[in-house]
């Protein structure tokens, strides 16, 4: 199978295996750059040079849409469940080290996928930035997350995201909140968020820094 043939775009580090795997779910807009800026191509190659593969879930790429406005969370979901178990087939990847990072809409995908997900898990761990938690419930699957909130944030309400933080054990899900933070506020490309109108995102420099760092650290 050529690269153009396969199912998700994949990155592959150096050196022999097995290796832990991470899948990527964007936000709203894909994997498109904010004011030429691709934190997910920044992101993508920080953890490949640390050892990774990299598995892109293009959900609104591969439906040839140009947002998510006419894709569903259902159809999020199950694109994450096929490129988990895609990237179990791979060689040279830890089966048991499959996991996901989703921001936004795709986050919200991957809440999605955590409830419906069939025994035994597809993957491990579960990053989630600034989550659409519209409706979401705990999950029962053997995953543990990490899921990062603005408390300014206008767009992903964190309010809605009280059932599932109240639902869910400490130890199978960590919260963190930055106050000041904005919908988006790791994606250095937007403006400042101190500066940002109601109902716009904006970036949070400091809250960019902590969240990647423990999301480096949640990882390992």
């Amino acid at each position: 199978m050529t690269a153009a043939d396969e199912p998700f775009r994949t990155l592959l580090p150096v050196g022999t295996g097995p290796h832990a795997a991470i899948l990527l779910v964007p936000g709203c807009s894909g994997f498109a750059a904010a004011n030429g800026v691709n934190l997910y191509e920044e992101r993508a190659a920080e953890l490949q040079g640390a050892g990774y593969v990299l598995v892109f879930v293009d959900y609104v790429g591969r439906r040839m849409q140009a947002n998510c406005a006419h894709v569903s969370l259902a159809e999020v979901s199950a694109d994450v469940l096929e490129a988990a178990t895609w990237a179990s087939t791979l060689s040279d990847i830890d089966r048991g080290r499959i996991s996901v990072i989703g921001w936004s809409y795709g986050a919200a995908g991957v809440l999605t996928a955590l409830r419906t997900m069939p025994a035994p898990p597809a993957f491990t761990k579960a990053v989630l930035y600034y989550p659409v938690c519209r409706g979401a419930t705990p999950w029962s699957a053997a995953v543990t997350g990490l899921m990062f909130l603005g408390g300014r944030d206008d767009i992903a309400f964190p309010d809605q995201c009280n059932a599932l933080t109240k639902g869910m054990a400490p130890e199978r899900l960590q919260t963190i909140v930055y106050p000041e933070a904005r919908h988006g506020f790791d994606m250095r490309g937007l403006p400042d968020g101190e500066r940002q109108p109601p109902g716009a995102p904006g970036y949070n420099r400091d809250a960019a820094i902590a969240s990647w760092t423990a999301v480096l650290d949640f990882l390992k």
